[in-house]
């Protein structure tokens, strides 16, 4: 495939915590994904404790005013975007192994969206040439 053919590519580095960020970055991700864009997330830092299962189940996140609202009227939230990015594009989403292993957590501590746990610079390796957005 020649670089002309290549689709577009987008790297998405989620490392705060706070819902509004990450709900905004998994909805450009999301989207870019369902819009035939080739999407790689990298969870790492602060971004990580969100993606927990306990976090997620206990709805126990990091809200500024939206982030509020958007818990109050139960509307789909980030780990709800990135499946569905998954389930209907080209997404993969990544673990941050050095921050992983900082905190003890494994693969399956986190939600079921990880394609793999990975050093930051295999992910930089696999996103060469993508527009990366940082949140």
């Amino acid at each position: 495939m020649t670089q002309e053919q290549q689709k577009p590519s987008l790297a998405i580095i989620l490392m705060s915590e706070d819902l509004e960020k990450l709900h905004a970055g998994s909805l450009v991700g999301s989207v870019a994904s369902m819009s035939g864009m080739k999407v790689s997330f990298f969870i790492t830092m602060n971004a990580l404790k969100a993606f927990k299962k306990e976090t997620v189940n206990k709805q126990d996140f990091k809200t500024g005013t939206v982030g509020k609202e958007m818990l109050s009227k139960k509307i789909p939230l980030f780990n709800e975007l990135i499946k569905n990015g998954k389930e209907l594009g080209d997404m993969s989403v990544y673990g941050c192994a050095m921050a992983m292993d900082l905190m003890g957590w494994k693969k399956e501590d986190m939600i079921d969206v990880f394609d793999d746990v990975i050093g930051v610079n295999k992910f930089l390796g696999m996103s060469q040439n993508a527009q990366v957005i940082t949140m």
